[in-house]
């Protein structure tokens, strides 16, 4: 379960690094870096990544807890009477 967690956050990092790589973010920015300053367009370039980071993880989260579920549900099952 660790490393499926570990590989969905480096998945998620990679996705991000080569989307910034990309210029993604400068398309969906109002304006470029150079036109505003940067302390006032840092912070909401980073909220956007930071948002697509935490649904990534929780889409990965919420997948481990069904196979919990589903672990958990077989094992307290009974087994058929024969």
């Amino acid at each position: 379960m660790w490393l499926r967690l570990a590989g969905a956050l480096l998945v998620t990092l990679a996705a991000i690094g080569a989307l910034e790589y990309f210029g993604v973010s400068r398309l969906l920015g109002a304006r470029a870096p150079d036109d505003a300053p940067s302390a006032a367009y840092g912070p909401s370039r980073e909220i956007f990544w930071l948002l697509i980071f935490f649904v990534v993880m929780a889409t990965s989260l919420l997948a481990a807890a069904r196979r919990w579920a589903a672990h958990l549900k077989r094992a307290l099952a009974r087994p058929p009477r024969g």
